[in-house]
């Protein structure tokens, strides 16, 4: 006869520990360069960024763009060895070299064992300190920019991003313009143009290295200070600077880049918010992922799970311009669809004006964000990239945790106080990219008064529409020189 067995009590689960984001050493040196150093034991493969603190705004006119432009070309040919030499030099010690656009300035961002620091800061001085920006190597930059905005053009999802700027702040302002520039812009540029913006913008004063890895052995405050020694500038960091007035404002506007025979429309809808460190932001972070978590969140309840119209839409909370916020709606519908997903996705966003959150929903919300925060932030480029943008934007190193208590302190009347009061009254701009014949009409009756302006761009191979249940492709205009872009715009 068998006994009956016995089972032992199962253990607590103790809820898991509250996650800080972690707190970096820093170090002004003499010249003015600011060192930001995060040690994170057993992340041998590090990143040294460097932040040239140059904002979009100190761009000549009909240059934008140039800065990052510019910051590739650092990576070429400095301290009297030739492009070839320097990048066989970079190689040999395991960096890749990557630069990157943005408003409060380009980025430089060098990957690599982290025993191989000292060799990063050594080239990274020398394409600071002694560029040669040889004429050869700036026109291939400005080709390769070229190119680049080129194929970004032919994605649905990069060309919505691409009038973005436009749709919220109008062209006529630094901010309304992309900060990598435009194919129109770049087209301006020579190499020595960008010799000039070097001359007049790159200095120690303004620029920031954050550096990020296993910092076991290596003092990396020490090593930048030895490896920057001789990089010495006088002139303070706001010289030559132009500074950014206030935003202009602007009606809600919708944009539609026509893709003739495209069966999705890829969406972006963008209301003006709040930005970073401002009030309201914790609740608005909160209220996007109840508005566009994947799966559970109230855009993909209704108009995937049951209208089936979309394989997807997100919600988040992003700046363009330090200090001013944009919550973005994002992704594809069908696209005869289009007319009625917008109408949901209009209902959905003022719905909670009317009736608010629930406490339910909040309370979910705020566990799967403050326990997934640490995924944010697992890799040393992912820490350095977020010390780096704080530090532009004027932020405590300690922001992110800040956010996180203010998340976890926030309650459901606040969270539906902060929402009604930021976008009960703010009309979200629309971008639509896809066939303008099933578009416009349903657009110009969502906007008023309305004006029209029309872009068009070359279909592309189509996909499979949301009613199909494999795994989805999205569609939209490839690259096609003979055809031209063409936008509506209904205002």
């Amino acid at each position: 006869m068998s006994r009956a067995l016995t089972l032992q009590p199962r253990p607590p689960v103790a809820p898991p520990a509250r996650w800080r984001f972690p707190a970096p050493r820093r170090h002004r040196l003499g010249s003015g360069l600011t060192v930001l150093a995060h040690h994170l034991p057993g992340q041998h493969a590090a990143t040294v960024l460097c932040h040239l603190g140059i904002p979009a705004s100190a761009e000549p006119g009909g240059r934008d763009g140039i800065a990052a432009v510019m910051a590739a070309s650092l990576g070429t040919a400095a301290g009297g060895i030739t492009a070839r030499q320097f990048g066989q030099q970079a190689a040999a010690v395991g960096i890749t070299w990557n630069t990157s656009a943005g408003w409060t300035g380009p980025v430089i961002t060098l990957q690599l064992p982290a025993r191989n620091i000292p060799a990063a800061l050594g080239l990274l001085r020398l394409a600071l300190a002694e560029p040669a920006l040889r004429p050869a190597d700036a026109g291939s930059q400005i080709r390769l920019a070229a190119a680049r905005l080129a194929a970004a053009a032919a994605s649905p999802r990069t060309r919505a991003r691409q009038e973005l700027p436009a749709a919220v702040y109008g062209s006529q302002c630094r901010a309304g313009r992309p900060a990598e520039g435009t194919r129109a812009t770049i087209a301006q540029l020579t190499p020595d143009a960008i010799t000039a913006f070097y001359d007049a913008q790159v200095r120690p004063a303004r620029t920031t290295i954050v550096i990020a890895g296993d910092l076991t052995g290596l003092d990396a405050i020490t090593l930048a200070g030895q490896a920057f020694a001789t990089w010495a500038d006088h002139r303070p960091a706001s010289s030559d600077s132009a500074q950014p007035g206030p935003l202009p404002a602007r009606p809600p506007s919708a944009v539609v880049i026509d893709q003739p025979g495209a069966v999705q429309t890829q969406l972006l809808l963008a209301a003006p918010v709040p930005g970073r460190g401002q009030p309201g932001w914790d609740a608005l972070h909160t209220a996007a992922h109840i508005l566009g978590a994947p799966a559970t969140g109230h855009l993909d309840t209704q108009l995937r799970q049951q209208a089936g119209t979309s394989y997807g839409l997100r919600a988040s909370l992003t700046e363009l311009v330090p200090g001013t916020g944009l919550l973005l709606i994002a992704g594809a519908v069908d696209g005869p669809a289009t007319g009625a997903a917008l109408t949901a996705i209009t209902r959905i966003l003022t719905a909670p004006c009317h009736h608010g959150f629930s406490p339910a929903e909040h309370t979910t919300a705020r566990q799967a964000i403050t326990r997934t925060a640490p995924l944010t932030c697992e890799t040393p480029a992912e820490i350095a990239a977020t010390t780096a943008s704080l530090a532009a934007c004027g932020l405590p190193a300690g922001y992110p945790s800040l956010l996180l208590d203010d998340i976890t302190a926030l309650t459901t009347t606040t969270l539906n106080r902060a929402y009604h009061t930021h976008l009960s009254h703010n009309q979200p701009a629309i971008i639509a990219v896809g066939d303008a014949a099933t578009l416009t009409a349903p657009l110009r009756e969502l906007t008023a008064p309305s004006r029209t302006r029309q872009l068009t761009a070359a279909p592309r191979a189509s996909a499979a529409g949301p009613g199909h249940r494999h795994q989805p492709r999205e569609t939209g205009a490839a690259a096609d020189d003979s055809k031209k872009d063409t936008r509506t715009e209904v205002l």
